[in-house]
């Protein structure tokens, strides 16, 4: 199961995350492992984007920080050792995200 430093890597994330920041609330047991804050995002959880993802492919490489809040709120679920979400995201765009989902 790929820790929560490997899944930085596979996004390309290293140069966003600050360590050391928790959550301000109690996550909930199955998401606590993909927890991360971001200096663009702030308090995230790394999934993959269910709808993006193409089979064959590497899981690590649909892999983005989304909101606590709105993954919380649209669901989640772990499998092969990744959390996986099917959330609002626009080619070219990126994610949708409402700005009451941002936590910094």
């Amino acid at each position: 199961m790929p820790g929560i430093e490997h899944l930085i890597r596979s996004a390309g994330l290293e140069g966003w995350i600050l360590h050391g920041r928790q959550y301000p609330h109690p996550l909930p047991e199955g998401v606590r492992n993909y927890y991360c804050y971001t200096r663009d995002g702030g308090h995230s959880l790394l999934v993959v984007l269910e709808k993006e993802y193409r089979h064959g492919e590497s899981s690590g490489r649909f892999v983005v920080p989304a909101p606590v809040k709105m993954v919380l709120r649209t669901g989640c679920r772990e499998k092969d050792g990744y959390l996986w979400s099917v959330l609002p995201y626009t080619e070219g765009i990126g994610l949708q995200v409402s700005d009451e989902d941002l936590e910094f």
